[in-house]
């Protein structure tokens, strides 16, 4: 074959190849009357598909084909559901998850949650649940190892305020949980591709605890502190929640009264910097791509509904957000 065709047949071949997928978006609404929905759209919020009314809190699966979402019974349970990204019916996994607080592992096939005193694997193909410890756990979600055979969690000594609270681990295919530290003040894991981040900060009297994010290695050692913000009144500082595929971003939120405040952490220099368009203007953290480019967040406070809510895009390093959902709240993506 001539090879001036054989470049022509090349470049046809070029222009008609399909374009790369998106990855999946979710997000909630929340009229101002009315029942919450939640819907999945394009990671740039386009093709928006509302796929049910009267679920809450989406998070999606790592390969981007699964939704779980809550729903509120008119007796107040908290039921847990998983249903397809595509469009589909609802499946129940969980029928009283409680407040719970959840994560997907690695390769999609179980539902690592918090429910009460419970920390449960829940198989999704089967519904299958499994107790793997219990406790009185701190309200962050459970994070699974890059493997996914073991989690990370912080559990507390009691229900009192400031009880002591360490970081463990425990396997998933069950077993004895490993204590990760032991100053009493740590909570909050995620975990990276080689280091484990956590919040630890010293209690104080009648406000809530002065937290900073730590490192520490999956074994516990070489625990070492990464930042040094200033944590106000009210406020109890920052909380990691997501590293970048690579272990070269870290997204945080500093929380506190009716705060919380998306940051960008320098892992590598403890840099840690207010993503918002002014300092805590309810810019909150929902999650980070996997090339640690983008962050996706909610703007107009966690208080509404509001008209100045909104799902939105913004550069890791800072700056303007892009508006993807006006009026959406509660965004996760897989991308």
């Amino acid at each position: 074959m001539p090879r001036v065709l054989v470049v022509l047949l090349a470049s046809a071949a070029l222009l008609v190849a399909p374009a790369a997928a998106s990855a999946t978006l979710v997000f909630g609404k929340q009229p101002s009357r009315g029942q919450p929905s939640i819907w999945a759209a394009n990671d740039d919020g386009s093709g928006a598909v509302k796929l049910a009314t009267g679920y809450y809190q989406p998070t999606i699966s790592p390969d981007g084909t699964t939704v779980a979402a809550f729903r509120q019974t008119r007796s107040g349970a908290n039921r847990l559901y998983v249903l397809p990204a595509a469009g589909g019916t609802p499946r129940r996994l969980l029928g009283n998850a409680g407040f719970a607080t959840l994560a997907w592992s690695p390769d999609a096939s179980t539902i690592a949650a918090e429910t009460g005193r419970r920390l449960l694997i829940v198989n999704v193909a089967t519904g299958a649940v499994t107790t793997l410890a219990i406790g009185v756990f701190s309200g962050s979600p459970p994070s699974f190892s890059p493997a996914g055979d073991l989690i990370a969690y912080s559990s507390a000594v009691s229900t009192r305020v400031n009880a002591a609270t360490d970081v463990y681990t425990i396997p998933v295919a069950g077993g004895a949980p490993t204590r990760l530290t032991t100053d009493g003040q740590s909570s909050s894991p995620v975990w990276g591709p080689t280091k484990i981040a956590y919040s630890r900060g010293p209690f104080r009297r009648n406000d809530a605890p002065r937290l900073n994010i730590w490192l520490m290695n999956p074994d516990g050692s070489g625990q070492q502190r990464l930042t040094h913000v200033r944590v106000p009144t009210l406020l109890s500082g920052l909380s990691p929640v997501q590293w970048s595929a690579n272990g070269g971003q870290l997204l945080a939120n500093f929380n506190g009264q009716d705060t919380s405040q998306a940051y960008a952490v320098n892992p590598a220099t403890g840099a840690a910097k207010d993503l918002g368009a002014k300092p805590f203007d309810g810019t909150s953290a929902g999650a980070i791509s996997r090339d640690g480019t983008t962050v996706l967040a909610q703007t107009g406070g966690l208080e509404g509904p509001s008209p100045n809510q909104a799902v939105v895009t913004i550069p890791f390093t800072g700056g303007a957000p892009t508006v993807l959902v006006r009026r959406g709240i509660t965004p996760d993506w897989n991308a």
